[in-house]
Protein backbone atom coordinates (compact mmCIF):
# COMPACT_ATOMS: atom_id res chain seq x y z
CA UNK A 1 0.00 0.00 0.00
CA UNK A 2 1.49 3.57 -1.00
CA UNK A 3 2.17 6.28 1.77
CA UNK A 4 1.68 9.52 0.65
CA UNK A 5 1.96 12.62 3.55
CA UNK A 6 0.62 15.97 3.47
CA UNK A 7 3.06 18.77 3.07
CA UNK A 8 2.15 20.24 6.44
CA UNK A 9 2.56 16.30 8.02
CA UNK A 10 6.34 17.02 6.79
CA UNK A 11 7.27 20.41 8.23
CA UNK A 12 5.62 18.86 11.67
CA UNK A 13 7.78 16.26 11.71
CA UNK A 14 10.89 18.17 10.29
CA UNK A 15 10.13 20.85 13.21
CA UNK A 16 9.82 18.15 15.71
CA UNK A 17 13.40 16.37 14.54
CA UNK A 18 14.93 19.71 14.39
CA UNK A 19 13.87 20.40 18.50
CA UNK A 20 15.15 17.26 19.47
CA UNK A 21 18.32 17.08 17.17
CA UNK A 22 18.98 20.05 19.29
CA UNK A 23 18.87 18.92 22.18
CA UNK A 24 20.70 15.30 21.67
CA UNK A 25 21.17 14.26 17.91
CA UNK A 26 20.37 10.83 18.94
CA UNK A 27 16.59 11.61 20.52
CA UNK A 28 16.00 12.99 16.68
CA UNK A 29 17.06 9.50 15.58
CA UNK A 30 14.82 7.73 17.28
CA UNK A 31 12.21 10.14 16.85
CA UNK A 32 12.57 9.14 13.32
CA UNK A 33 12.92 5.61 14.24
CA UNK A 34 9.56 5.76 15.66
CA UNK A 35 7.97 7.73 12.45
CA UNK A 36 9.47 4.74 10.39
CA UNK A 37 8.32 1.85 12.83
CA UNK A 38 4.38 3.61 13.30
CA UNK A 39 4.37 3.58 8.89
CA UNK A 40 5.33 0.35 8.76
CA UNK A 41 3.18 -0.92 11.09
CA UNK A 42 -0.23 1.42 9.31
CA UNK A 43 0.79 -0.43 6.08
CA UNK A 44 0.54 -3.59 7.66
CA UNK A 45 -2.40 -2.82 9.95
CA UNK A 46 -4.40 0.54 8.87
CA UNK A 47 -7.57 -0.41 10.76
CA UNK A 48 -5.73 -1.63 13.83
CA UNK A 49 -6.01 1.58 15.59
CA UNK A 50 -7.58 4.38 17.25
CA UNK A 51 -10.84 6.21 14.84
CA UNK A 52 -11.05 9.34 15.29
CA UNK A 53 -13.45 11.04 12.68
CA UNK A 54 -14.66 9.16 9.16
CA UNK A 55 -12.02 7.09 8.14
CA UNK A 56 -9.22 9.07 10.33
CA UNK A 57 -6.73 7.17 12.77
CA UNK A 58 -4.47 8.26 14.98
CA UNK A 59 -1.20 5.91 16.07
CA UNK A 60 0.86 7.18 19.04
CA UNK A 61 4.35 6.51 19.13
CA UNK A 62 6.05 4.98 21.90
CA UNK A 63 8.74 7.22 23.48
CA UNK A 64 7.27 10.64 21.95
CA UNK A 65 4.43 12.49 22.54
CA UNK A 66 3.44 12.80 18.99
CA UNK A 67 0.69 10.72 16.93
CA UNK A 68 0.56 9.75 13.53
CA UNK A 69 -2.67 11.03 12.23
CA UNK A 70 -3.86 9.16 8.97
CA UNK A 71 -6.50 8.67 6.54
CA UNK A 72 -7.17 5.17 5.51
CA UNK A 73 -8.33 5.07 1.22
CA UNK A 74 -8.35 1.72 -0.86
CA UNK A 75 -4.93 1.62 -2.26
CA UNK A 76 -3.35 4.62 0.19
CA UNK A 77 -2.69 5.47 3.39
CA UNK A 78 -2.45 10.12 3.67
CA UNK A 79 -0.53 11.00 6.34
CA UNK A 80 -2.38 14.36 7.47
CA UNK A 81 -0.61 15.26 10.82
CA UNK A 82 2.42 14.72 13.19
CA UNK A 83 0.43 15.80 15.90
CA UNK A 84 2.10 16.66 19.42
CA UNK A 85 -0.02 14.93 21.70
CA UNK A 86 -0.07 18.00 24.29
CA UNK A 87 -0.86 21.04 22.21
CA UNK A 88 -3.72 21.91 19.95
CA UNK A 89 -6.19 18.55 20.21
CA UNK A 90 -7.60 18.35 16.73
CA UNK A 91 -6.15 21.27 14.77
CA UNK A 92 -5.59 18.95 12.10
CA UNK A 93 -9.19 18.54 11.53
CA UNK A 94 -9.20 21.05 8.55
CA UNK A 95 -6.87 18.92 6.66
CA UNK A 96 -9.00 16.16 6.32
CA UNK A 97 -10.36 16.23 3.00
CA UNK A 98 -12.90 13.54 3.43
CA UNK A 99 -11.30 11.66 0.18
CA UNK A 100 -7.70 11.49 -1.11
Amino acid sequence: MKVRELTAAITELDEALTYYGAIQPRLAAALLRDVHAAKRSIVRFPLAWKPLIGDMRSLALRRFPYAVIYQTGLDEILIVAYAHLRRRPGYWRDRCSGRH
